[in-house]
């Protein structure tokens, strides 16, 4: 995970490369700010020694449909 704040221009390149090139200025601003305290806060959490198989599975069932 990188240590470094994204900017707006890469934000713009990360999701012109995702296929979302009609997001607004704004909407670029609002993922930017979401992506980096979201990167924040999984820094803080310490979760360098977790793999993949410690996440817990989350399975739903519903009875009779099938």
């Amino acid at each position: 995970m990188a240590d470094t704040n994204l900017t707006l221009e890469q934000m713009r390149a990360l999701a012109a490369d995702a296929g979302f090139e009609r997001f607004t200025d704004e909407h670029l601003e609002q993922l930017t700010r979401a992506t980096n305290a979201s990167r924040a806060r999984a820094k803080k959490l310490g979760n360098e020694r977790l793999r993949y198989t410690d996440e817990p599975a989350h399975v739903f069932r519903i009875d009779g449909a099938a």
